[in-house]
C-alpha cells in the first residue's frame, strides 16, 4: 500500500496503512489512523473491521493521548463498533472494540459480556485476551484477571500490543497488592520499543510501594524524560474509566512514595 500513489489506493490499502500508523502507538500516529479508517469506510461502507478499528482507535485516543471530549468521543466509538457488529456478527474485532469502548465509559458489564463473545469467535485473538483481563480487574476480580494477560502473552509473545498486555498485567498486580510482580511486569512493558509511557507509570508505582529507593530514583528519571512534568494528579486523571477508587488511590500512592509531584 505505501507503494501505491494516493489516487489508486482502495479501502483495504487505507485499513492497512491505518494498522501501521497505530502500532507506532504514538497521538499522531493514532490520529493519522483514525484519518486512513475513516477513508477505508468512505470508500466501502461495509468494511466492518475497519469501523471496529476506527472505534478502537477513537479509545485509544481518550485513555493514552488525552484525547477530548471523552463523552462524545466515547459515544461515536460506541456506534461505530456496533457498526462493525451489525456488518458482521463473525467479527471478532467488531466485539472487541465494542468491548474496549463499553470499558473507557466504565461499564464493565457490558465490556465483559463483549470481550468473551470476541474471544468465543477467535479463541486466538490476544488483544481480545488482554482486554478481558483489564474489565476483570478493575471489576475486582483479580485472580481471574491474571490468568487473561498471560494468556495474550502466551498467544502471541512478540505482538505489537504487547506492551499493553505486560502494562495491564503489573496494574492487576498492583491492584493485588503484590508489588514485586508488578514491578516485573511493567519492566519487561517499559523495555518494548514502541510502549507508552503508562508503562514506565506503573513500574515508578510498583518500585514506590516497594520502597526502592535507588530504583525509584532512576525509574523516575526515566518517566520523567520522556513525559516532562507528569504529576501524580494527571496520573489520577488518566484512570478516568477507573471506579473502584480504591484502586485508584492505591495506584497513585505508589507514584507518590516514589517522590513524583502532586
Amino acid at each position: 500500500a505505501r507503494e501505491k500513489d494516493e489516487d489508486s489506493l482502495d479501502a483495504g490499502d487505507y485499513y492497512h496503512l491505518g494498522l501501521a500508523a497505530q502500532y507506532e502507538f504514538s497521538k499522531e500516529g493514532n490520529l493519522e489512523a483514525q484519518r486512513l479508517f475513516r477513508k477505508a469506510v468512505e470508500m466501502d461502507d461495509t468494511f466492518a473491521a475497519a469501523f471496529a478499528r476506527l472505534a478502537y482507535a477513537m479509545v485509544i485516543g481518550t485513555i493514552y493521548f488525552e484525547t477530548k471530549p471523552v463523552d462524545k468521543i466515547l459515544d461515536e466509538a460506541i456506534q461505530c463498533a456496533r457498526t462493525a457488529a451489525r456488518l458482521d456478527n463473525q467479527d471478532a474485532i467488531a466485539r472487541f472494540a465494542l468491548g474496549r469502548a463499553y470499558l473507557a465509559r466504565g461499564d464493565y458489564a457490558p465490556s465483559l459480556r463483549e470481550l468473551e463473545a470476541a474471544i468465543e469467535l477467535n479463541p486466538a485473538f490476544a488483544q481480545a485476551h488482554c482486554a478481558l483481563g483489564d474489565s476483570l480487574a478493575y471489576s475486582g476480580r483479580i485472580d481471574e484477571a491474571i490468568p487473561c494477560f498471560e494468556e495474550a502473552m502466551r498467544i502471541s509473545p512478540h505482538d505489537p500490543y504487547r506492551w499493553a498486555f505486560l502494562t495491564y498485567g503489573a496494574m492487576a498486580y498492583l491492584f493485588r497488592h503484590d508489588h514485586e510482580a508488578a514491578a516485573k511486569w511493567a519492566y519487561a512493558a517499559a523495555q518494548v520499543p514502541n510502549a507508552h509511557y503508562g508503562a514506565q507509570v506503573a513500574l515508578v508505582a510498583a518500585l514506590g510501594h516497594l520502597g526502592r529507593a535507588e530504583e525509584c530514583a532512576a525509574a523516575l528519571a526515566d518517566l520523567l524524560a520522556v513525559r516532562p512534568g507528569f504529576t501524580c494528579e494527571q496520573a489520577r486523571e488518566r484512570l478516568f474509566y477507573l471506579k473502584d477508587a480504591s484502586q485508584v488511590e492505591h495506584y497513585v500512592d505508589g507514584l507518590r512514595r516514589a517522590g513524583l509531584s502532586e
